[in-house]
């Protein structure tokens, strides 16, 4: 299961928004066949490993890192192949989160005569696909928040100037989490000030993410690089929708907050509706702090460079009203720091929120 488990992370630039999985058959001792999922939409691990095996199959054991899928999609079942196959013994690790499929592949397989079995390093593999899991079981997106910022918490000085914070290293790090998700999420602030394309390069990737521009107002330039790339999509209010945008790009007309401000819940409900099971939040610092201060975040990445910004008017990373302070007891909110790495000269801290 191990091995499974290296051959399903090949698939993290490529298999979303399916779960990365990786398989290997075993026969007398030996490896006789493996896969992993390689792209959305490509065969699945299971498939790809017994047809690697091909006659070695028949009684072998298949290791499998989720549980295999019993319902048609972009692919046929897996349990039609394992049993084609002729395979002895199944055991997987996860569980399909899908609360509907949950436990169906095992319940065939007995049915059929095939010894099947999960929760082989259980916790390991639901862990590989914590976007995927989330999607299944909420049909919202696995959201996370990604800050590059000095020491001081600042991501730009008071004229907005932020090039460059990070180190390059951090950089091309950066576009590997773009290539993870499936939209990558600015702020409409973010787009007129650094006119960012929010696609994926230095990673190769099976394909771009969507690009969400959130624009309560509609002011993205028609030349924005993101628009003229065709992947945008706005998220405004219907009070903007009413006027003519000069933007040729699809508008996601959207409930608004208190505030006037597109609604966060609504916009993830909506990207979730249409299949994005991932989303990558890059500021500004009003966005990331909206995402914090609702609760919408399930996972927070800082890239702390050495340096120190200061100045009275600077940029903070993550930002909202004083007033919402006010009225809590706690001071700040509390994130649990799940992982410290290093890219360069910079640390990259990740952090899960406390619910």
């Amino acid at each position: 299961m191990e091995r499974a488990l290296a051959l399903a992370r090949r698939g993290l630039y490529g298999a979303h928004p399916n779960p990365m999985v990786g398989a290997v058959v075993v026969k007398g001792g030996r490896t006789v066949g493996e896969g992993f999922h390689r792209r959305f939409g490509g065969p699945h691990a299971e498939v790809e490993a017994l047809r690697r095996a091909g006659r070695s199959a028949r009684g072998a054991t298949l290791y499998v890192t989720l549980e295999p899928c019993s319902t048609w999609g972009k692919t046929p079942p897996c349990t039609d192949a394992i049993l084609r196959a002729g395979v002895g013994e199944v055991i997987f690790g996860a569980n399909d989160p899908n609360p509907a499929h949950r436990g169906r592949a095992l319940r065939l397989l007995r049915a059929a005569g095939v010894k099947a079995r999960g929760g082989l390093l259980g916790e390991k593999c639901r862990a590989l696909n914590e976007a995927f899991e989330k999607h299944q079981r909420t049909g919202l997106p696995f959201v996370t928040l990604k800050a590059a910022q000095s020491v001081d918490g600042r991501i730009a000085d008071a004229d907005g100037r932020a090039r460059w914070i990070s180190s390059r290293e951090s950089r091309i790090e950066a576009h590997r989490l773009r290539a993870q998700a499936d939209a990558v999420l600015a702020g409409v602030n973010t787009v007129l000030q650094d006119d960012p394309r929010l696609d994926v390069r230095h990673v190769r990737a099976w394909r771009q993410p969507l690009a969400v521009i959130l624009d309560s107002s509609l002011r993205t330039p028609p030349d924005a690089k993101v628009v003229r790339a065709g992947r945008a999509l706005l998220a405004t209010t219907r009070r903007a929708a009413r006027r003519k945008p000069a933007v040729r790009a699809e508008l996601l007309i959207l409930p608004q907050d208190p505030s006037g401000r597109v609604s966060l819940p609504a916009l993830l409900r909506e990207l979730g509706r249409r299949g994005v099971g991932h989303v990558l939040v890059e500021g500004g610092g009003t966005v990331i702090g909206s995402f914090l201060r609702e609760g919408l975040a399930d996972r927070l990445v800082v890239f702390l460079a050495p340096m120190v910004i200061g100045g009275e008017r600077s940029k903070a990373s993550a930002c909202w009203p004083d007033a919402w302070n006010r009225g809590r007891e706690e001071l700040g909110l509390g994130l649990e720091l799940l992982r410290v790495g290093r890219r360069g000269p910079d640390l990259v801290l990740e952090y899960r929120p406390r619910r």
